[in-house]
This record gives structure tokens, C-alpha cells and sequence, in this order.
């Protein structure tokens, strides 16, 4: 749906009983999803920002700024917690 259709069925919308909590539903599935304005082409792709991240974590991890993230178990949970120190 775009915003000229919602605009058109906003009267109908809005005598709903629970047409605020429907339409807040509604515009935060438009945002979810990146309907809400046009994509701008010089956005880079999310794999390119996931990549960037990666690599300023390693540096800060590298810099001793912040820790080196827990490894999840093979189960997707955090261990006991207990660190071995050397």
C-alpha cells in the first residue's frame, strides 16, 4: 500500500474502533519494511555496513577500547561466563 491509497481509505480507517492502535501498526510496518520515503541510491547495501562494523570492532577490540564479544555455544547460548586468565 502506498500513501495515496491509505490517504483514500483514511475515513473508513478512522471509524475502526481501535484505528489508532491499527494505523500506528500500519506506519511502523511501512517503516519496518522502507516504504515510508523513497530509497536514496547512495545508501550503501546493509552487507557493506554490516562489513564496516565488523572492522571497527576488531579495531576497538584491537585498541583495548572495548572487550572481545562472548562466542556463542554451538546451542546459539552465552557460556557460563567463567573466563580462564593466563
Amino acid at each position: 500500500m502506498n500513501t495515496n491509497r491509505l490517504l483514500r481509505l483514511y475515513d473508513r480507517v478512522s471509524e475502526a474502533e481501535d484505528a489508532a492502535a491499527r494505523l500506528r501498526r500500519f506506519v511502523l510496518d511501512l517503516a519496518v519494511c522502507g516504504k515510508l520515503v523513497p530509497q536514496d541510491p547512495g545508501d550503501e547495501p546493509a552487507s557493506e555496513l554490516l562489513k564496516r562494523i565488523e572492522r571497527e570492532k576488531a579495531r576497538l577490540v584491537k585498541a583495548g577500547e572495548i572487550r572481545k564479544p562472548r562466542e556463542l555455544a554451538e546451542n546459539g547460548e552465552l557460556g557460563s561466563g567463567l573466563v580462564l586468565v593466563s
